[in-house]
């Protein structure tokens, strides 16, 4: 293994591909971990992160421990941070088929992550590599009645050759992927991209849109002699921790691969590609390997539920936590990317804090009750919807609201113009109120 600057780990792979996984780090006990992305294929220097134009500012103090928060301000160079291994990191799923040339190996596709593709790659198997005992009836047919919908992406990317996975989502020939898998630093598109259908069919496919804050893309092929087989899209609200689910895709460039396990948690919140936005996700413990970004997270039904687009990782490899971008949330960007060649993103505008409960002898509880209003922009959907500074908002289109990553999420998961209601405490009172967002990207 060699150990290089930045916390990349390269270990040398057979038939001259090598894998390079970067861990995720933590900057002090009590704040959010984050990937580095700096000198890992997805810099962005300069780049001033501010949650107003997110529709949110998060205060620089946490109130909790008075440890500075990462995503205020300008992001530091890595080389001045300090270097501390985070027990799990986040990093995207797309495969960097990378030959080995003159010792060196391409960069990193997405969140700065190369996973490339060996003739001796393995599966993950068995319960400590996440995938809960399923049935395997129920996965059989399912995977059957999928497969047809699943392709494989390969894409000309600026460091390298991408490989990831795709759900057809109609007979004109439109398909779903991970933005990650066709771009590289979530805006420098593809110069080329083929998709591999369940079939064999190789076809060309030109990019129709991508959205980076939701890390999504929709690419097109031509259907002319093609018997294509559009998926089948769930409502994944509806779906429940517990509840069984099967992961197709390429992992490692491996076609057609079908894995299953359950549903952990269908109320999460990660950062996507946009840096310091986050979008809401379904964790799974389906073993989901890099390869699998933009493939389908399906119920026992066969209905896509989810896009798997992330691991929380360590070393890079599966370790049973996936994380999947709601069917619902997905449908609604694809849609919007077709029909207006972009997607929206609601606003709020107000600075947010987390909020600790009291308990009734005046100390701060370790859980918070949810999140403090700091501020509120002039003009904003915060305003006009009656929030005032010192309100701590508990609960969001029926979310259970504790951190302001999970608001930020909320929020963004609905189109510039909807109405989310919200509850909010307000000194000893708690009232209902209705938001209607304003259009995160008209926010300069």
């Amino acid at each position: 293994m060699t150990q290089y600057p930045g916390g990349w780990n390269q270990d040398s792979g057979a038939n001259g591909y090598n894998d390079a996984t970067r861990p995720m780090q933590q900057s002090a006990p009590g704040s959010y971990a984050q990937q580095d992305y700096q000198n890992t294929g997805y810099q962005q220097q300069g780049y001033q992160q501010n949650y107003q134009t997110s529709g949110y500012q998060q205060s620089s103090q946490n109130p909790q421990n008075g440890y500075q928060n990462q995503y205020s301000g300008q992001r530091q160079n890595p080389q001045q941070e300090p270097k501390k291994k985070y027990g799990t990191g986040v990093v995207l799923t797309a495969a960097l088929l990378a030959a080995l040339v003159g010792g060196g190996v391409g960069a990193g596709v997405g969140g700065g992550i190369a996973a490339s593709t060996s003739s001796n790659s393995s599966s993950v198997t068995g319960r400590n590599a996440g995938g809960s005992a399923t049935n395997p009836t129920v996965v059989t047919d399912t995977a059957k009645k999928v497969l047809p919908s699943t392709v494989t992406v390969g894409s000309k990317l600026t460091d390298g050759n991408g490989v990831g996975t795709g759900e057809v989502l109609d007979n004109q020939g439109h398909i779903l992927t991970n933005n990650h898998v066709v771009s590289t630093n979530g805006t420098q598109q593809s110069s080329r991209v083929e998709v591999r259908l369940h079939d064999g069919s190789i076809r060309v496919a030109k990019i129709v849109g991508t959205d980076v804050t939701s890390d999504l893309a929709v690419i097109k092929i031509d259907p002319s002699g093609l018997d294509l087989k559009p998926i089948t899209f769930g409502d994944s609200s509806k779906v429940v921790p517990g509840e069984t689910v099967v992961a197709l895709g390429s992992p490692h460039n491996l076609q057609d691969t079908v894995t299953a396990g359950v549903i952990s948690n269908t109320d999460r919140a990660a950062e996507a590609e946009k840096d310091g936005v986050y979008i809401p996700m379904i964790q799974t413990d389906a073993p989901v390997n890099h390869g699998n970004s933009g493939g389908p997270l399906v119920n026992s039904s066969g209905a896509l539920v989810g896009i798997n687009s992330q691991i929380e990782s360590e070393g890079g490899g599966n370790e049973g936590i996936a994380y999947a971008i709601p069917s619902n949330y997905a449908k609604r960007i694809s849609d919007e990317i077709i029909s207006k060649g972009k997607a929206t993103h609601g606003y709020l505008g107000a600075n947010i804090e987390s909020a600790p409960g009291q308990t009734n002898e005046g100390e701060s509880r370790f859980f918070p009750d949810g999140v403090r209003v700091t501020n509120i922009s002039s003009g904003s959907p915060a305003e006009k919807a009656g929030l005032q500074k010192g309100d701590v908002i508990v609960e969001a289109d029926g979310h259970r609201i504790e951190q302001s990553k999970t608001l930020n999420g909320v929020v963004r998961a609905q189109a510039a113009g909807a109405t989310v209601d919200m509850k909010i405490k307000r000194g000893s009172e708690t009232k209902n109120i209705k938001v209607t967002l304003g259009d995160a990207d008209n926010q300069h």
